[in-house]
Formats: C-alpha cells, structure tokens, sequence
C-alpha cells in the first residue's frame, strides 16, 4: 500500500451501521427515499451467469439470476430458448411452500426449484396459455386449464387427471390474470369467451352464469370471499363499465373502478378484502392521484391513494394473501436515458410499498428496456407469503450483446431477511444460525416468539437480569442479530469471557433483525459470545426486554490481510467506525484492492458518503459490475458487493478505481474496509 500510514480526515459520521449481504439467504438492503435515482452503467453492465447474485449498484439489493434462455434447450422446438419469463403479476409462480417454481419457457411451462434451480419440463399440454395455478392445500398439485376442461398436475408423480370437462363449452379459460381463491377452492372461469361463473372443487360444482351477451370485457378475479371482479372494456360509471363486484353466483354488488386497469386482489391489514387498482384511466381521477395505486375496499369501494406516479411510467401490481406490503414494477416504453430530466423517480424499478401507501421500498432497477412489446416488461410476482419475489428482464442484452429481441430471463429476490417495516441490516458472507438451534444455548428464562418478520419466523426474549444466551461458534468474525422497540432494555455482550460491549436495544419504531452487535477481529478458532440481560433499560424504553434472533459468524479478512494486495496509490485511513479501526482508500483511476480467497462466496466491505465514486469489480479477471459507492449520509462498514455461488476453489476479486462519480458525489473516492468470504 503506497503512502503507508497516511491519514486522510475528512467528515464522517456514521449514521447507520450496515453490514454484507448473505446472498445464499438472500437479504436485501434496499433504499427507502423519494429522490431520483439514475441506474450505473445502464448500457454496459451485464448480469452475472444463472444460479449467481449480485448487488443492484444503486438500492444494495441481493439479485439472483435463475435462468439462462440462450443455453436452454427448447423442449417443445429445436435448438435453445429465446426467453424464459414469469407468467404475470397477479399469479403466484411459487407453490405453497416455496419449495416449487413455475416459469413459462417461451411455449410451454418449467419446474424449478424454490431456490431457482432448473428441475425439469412440465408435459406438452400445459402450455403457455393453460394458465396453471398452484394449490394452495398441496405443494405438488397445480391446475390447468386444456380445451374445454380444468386438470391437475401432480408433480411429485408426473402425473396428470381431469378434474372437470365442461361439455357445454369449446374452451374455458380464466383471462390469463386471476389466481385460484384463497380460500383454495374455487376458481372463476370463462366459457367460450362470454359465460363468467365459478368453479368450487370440493364439490365439482358450477355456479350461476354471468353471460356477457356481447359486451367487451377483459379481466376476470377471484378475490377473498369468493367474489368475482369482471373489468369491463367500457368505461363510465354505468352498468357493464370498469370494475364492477359480484358474488360467487354472479349477482351484481357494487361497481368498484370506473375503469380498467393493471391491478391485484388481496387482504388490507385489517383481513378486509381489497383490490390495488391502476387508476391510469380514470378521467376523473383527483389531481393529487394520478397515474396512482389506489387501494379499493370491495366491501364498500372506499378508495385510498397510495403512490402517484409519472405518467411516462406503466406499472404491474402483486399482492401476496396477507401482511402489510405489495409490490410494484414499473416500466418506461418511452425508452429513456438516465439523466437529469428524462429519468422520472421509480422509473424502471421495483418497488415494495406499505399498504396505507406510508413506505416506498426500492429494491431494485430491473434493466428491461423496450426490445419488444411485451416480454420486456418485468411482471414482478410475490409469492403467497411475501417472502420471495420474481421478475422477467432482458437486461439490455439484445441491444449489448445482439440477442435476440424476444430476449429474457428471470431473477429472484428473497426478501426474508428483510424488516417488512424497515430497511433492514442484511448480514455478512457468512453462516447465519437461528437462535434455536444447536450452537445456542440459554440461562434463565426466555420466551419463544413466533412473529413473520424475524429470522426462520421465531426469536427469543428475556427481561430477567442475568439471563444469558450463549453462542459457541468457529471463525474470526461473529454477530448478534436482535429486534429492537420501544420495550428493549440494555444488554452486556461478552466474547470469550470478556466484556466487549454495553449495547441499548430500544428503538422507535421498531426494527426487526437489526445488527446488534458485531466482532471482526477475532483470531480464527473456537469462541463464546455471550448476551447477558441487565434487567435496566434506557430512559425512554418501556421495558427491558432483550431479543435474540440469530447469530452469524463470519471468515473475514481486513484490508491489510497479507491476502489483500494493492496497485496505484492507496491512503490508510485510521477511525473507530472501520471494521478493526482502519480502511484503505483510493482516488487515482486504475488503483486496484486485490483479495486472493478460497471459497464459493465473497464480499467487498467499503464505506460510503457524499465523496465516493464509482468502482469497476472483477472477479478472476473478468469484470463483473461497475458499483456507484455514493450515500448521500455517511455507511461505514456496509456491503458494497457480493458474489454467491461460485464454484469451490481458489479465486481473486479485485476491485478497481474508475474515476468517475455519480453526479450527486463530490469526489471519486473507493474504499476497501474488509472481505469477507464463505469457505468451501
């Protein structure tokens, strides 16, 4: 390193403590703001190869690639696949336990694996207008429409059976939008193009018949309740026009939409029904609510206004059956360059929002742009629960590397280790334990608790002074993660037997799998951490609860590691906030951090504040991202880039000084904290 031992001052404060991703989990540390956010490199970053993750430069999101068209044979045809994509927004691709995938391979549908492992073709017949949809009661089952008759699939056994054939009719379908209920036993079907019913399994039964008699219409739902939504091609506020209710005998509710729109059905916070509606046609909608996501409540059609947005952007919607968010991906036809003034805030991102419209989560810039006029568009797609979320994308790669201009490819991302209420503290490269199994044991008494925003879905919690949660780990690296609120008390941290910390968990509002401790420095081997309750809280707390909800031990390597090596001119930086007390950093253009590994994953841990720029990621001399360190308030130890799913063995990830910025930052500054890598 040049210049040894050089300090180099300047402000920094830290205002928020973020760590690496663990990709193989999946984690996610999204950006939760209103401002513009312009995309890096958006004509020349390529995505990783299928079955590997990267960091969306801008949101630090973790982004799985789970396909690869262009070397997949094409089952139903010759030669490889022009594209692999999810079938919409409003129908969940994942099966009841996430354990199965569905995606369409250009002309018919594929299994996957829940981690987007290709498995295997699903037989010819369900093709890519059978509409298959999960069973929400048995993960192996899936239904199909064929002809004039509804099937089901096994896939377990690879076997399939009629479940009804409706003789009164050529061809039943269900518009290509609507899920089955979600009670699990009903589907709202369309015969012959004009006759609207419902279909109730346990029974084989038929109900009453809406029969169009001519009048245009293009979407059909099953919504909680068993009631249908049929959106009309006719606008107005009359009969037949927009979104009208019905019940599961096709007799007339309400008119809840005054005209059509992308949209999605599912539970407000309080179970009450509601459609998530796109008001871009409505010609009287106000003016503070246009081109908006309006949420409408079906019993009554009171209607909330949740997230305007440009009207240069189109938007799909995707609600899972319950929780506190939905999803949006919006995408621009109008093709533009990022820029200040062409490019919109949301523009060609997905997004997670709270549904009183209170939070915007940004996950993520899909990278799809207009190739074609249709499989460019992402579709993003949650599953039931709101854990995991897909979408399509061709990533620019028809006009970067000549392909095809059907092109696309699908990519995941896990949104569990993520606070629904919150942005998160996604963990480092590494192994996360949950706090019930075998490495952590407990004194005194703790509680179980059971709640969908912690880790693996439980935590632990004391309040007794002197109950102790001990972690016996092997690595150089180990963190706590805990939830925070307005009833956590003060806690000791011990490691080895030593008191490292006095730590205050309270937090308003609250935080869940929130970093409440971290150790970089360890010597490799075996170690304790202990939490200890001190029964004392802070003076704003109301209690002094004390949360447990994971551990993680990470193998990390500091910047002045022997396995760190560097070119050009790099300056040490000396301040408590930095992983061990000092980072490295660089300004001049072709400076390089190299770090030599063994393992199948690694992350690049930095710093970043308004003086940082743009960084060029290579891994074993291939150039993987071009990453935009900038943060407008100051991230010390967070995670600027990760790789997963490398194959074992020995590698190098280098990272290499641009000298560019993104025109928000002051300067070009790069910085290297640490590494951290998951041994093979």
């Amino acid at each position: 390193m040049n210049a040894e031992g050089a300090t180099v001052t300047r402000p920094a404060v830290l205002l928020a403590l973020a760590v690496c991703l663990l990709v193989p989990r999946g984690a996610l540390a999204d950006l939760v703001d209103q401002e513009v956010r312009l995309p890096v490199n958006y004509s020349v970053l390529v995505p990783p190869p299928a079955g590997q993750s990267y960091l969306d430069p801008v949101f630090g999101t973790a982004v799985r690639r789970i396909s690869d068209a262009r070397n997949q044979p094409n089952a139903g045809d010759v030669g490889n696949l022009a594209f692999i994509v999810n079938e919409y927004s409003t129908v969940s691709p994942f099966n009841r336990d996430d354990s199965r995938l569905l995606l369409v391979h250009q002309s018919y549908f594929a299994l996957y694996d829940g981690e987007g492992r290709y498995q295997q073709d699903l037989p010819m017949e369900i093709s890519a207008a059978s509409e298959p949809r999960w069973s929400r009661t048995d993960p192996n089952v899936l239904y199909y429409v064929y002809g004039n008759s509804l099937k089901s699939y096994d896939a377990s056994r690879g076997v399939r059976a009629a479940v009804h054939t409706f003789a009164e009719y050529s061809k039943i379908s269900g518009r290509g939008e609507s899920d089955i209920c979600f009670d699990g036993d009903h589907f709202v079907l369309v015969g012959d193009d004009h006759d609207i019913f419902v279909y109730e399994l346990s029974t084989g039964t038929k109900g009453p018949v809406l029969d169009a008699a001519g009048r245009g219409f293009d979407q059909v739902y099953i919504a909680p309740g068993d009631n249908v939504l049929v959106g009309w091609l006719q606008g107005g506020t009359g009969r037949y026009n927009g979104v009208e209710l019905y019940d599961r005998n096709m007799t007339f509710q309400r008119q809840v939409a005054p005209a059509i729109g992308h949209m999605d059905v599912g539970r407000d916070t309080d179970g009450q029904p509601i459609v998530l509606w796109i008001n871009a046609a409505d010609p009287q909608a106000p003016a503070n609510c246009q081109n908006a996501v309006v949420k409408i409540r079906l019993a009554d059609a009171q209607r909330t206004c949740l997230l305007s947005l440009d009207w240069s952007l189109s938007v799909h919607v995707s609600a899972p059956d319950a929780g506190n968010w939905f999803f949006l991906s919006t995408y621009a036809a109008s093709d533009p360059l990022p820029g200040p003034g062409t490019w919109r805030r949301y523009t060609n991102e997905i997004l997670q929002v709270r549904l009183d419209g209170s939070e915007v989560h940004r996950l993520a810039h899909h990278r799809s742009r207009p190739a074609n006029d249709y499989w460019y568009t992402p579709r993003a797609a949650v599953d039931r629960d709101g854990r995991r979320l897909v979408y399509s994308s061709n990533f620019d790669l028809p006009s970067m590397l000549g392909y095809d201009r059907t092109y696309s490819d699908v990519y995941l991302v896990d949104l569990t280790a993520i606070s629904p209420s919150y942005a998160g503290s996604p963990s480092p490269v590494g192994a996360r334990y949950e706090q019930d199994t075998a490495p952590a044991s407990y004194s005194g008494a703790w509680y179980p608790n059971q709640t969908f925003f912690h880790s693996g879905g439980t935590a632990a919690l004391a309040t007794d002074a002197g109950a102790r949660a001990t972690f016996a780990f092997s690595g150089n690296g180990v963190r706590w993660i805990g939830y925070r609120d307005q009833w956590s008390g003060i806690a000791r941290v011990w490691v080895d037997g030593q008191l490292r910390s006095t730590v205050d968990t309270y937090a308003s509002p609250a935080q869940a799998q929130a970093l409440l401790f971290s150790a970089g420095d360890l010597a490799p081997g075996s170690h304790a951490l202990d939490v200890e309750v001190t029964g004392t809280r802070g003076a704003l707390s109301a209690a002094s609860w004390v949360w447990v909800d994971a551990f993680e031990v990470t193998v990390q390597a500091q910047q002045d590691d022997p396995a760190v090596s560097y070119t050009g001119a790099w300056y040490t930086n000396s301040l408590p906030l930095h992983s061990g007390g000092s980072a490295a950093l660089a300004v001049d253009p072709g400076a390089r951090a190299s770090f030599r590994f063994s393992g199948t994953a690694v992350s690049w841990i930095g710093y970043r504040d308004p003086w940082s720029g743009i960084a060029r990621v290579y891994l074993d001399g291939t150039l993987r991202a071009e990453i935009d360190t900038y943060a407008a308030a100051t991230q010390a130890q967070t995670c600027i880039y990760t790789l997963s799913g490398l194959p074992p063995g020995d590698h190098t990830l280098a990272v290499e000084v641009s000298g560019r910025r993104n025109p928000l930052s002051l300067a070009g500054w790069i910085w290297v904290d640490a590494f951290a890598t998951l041994p093979q």
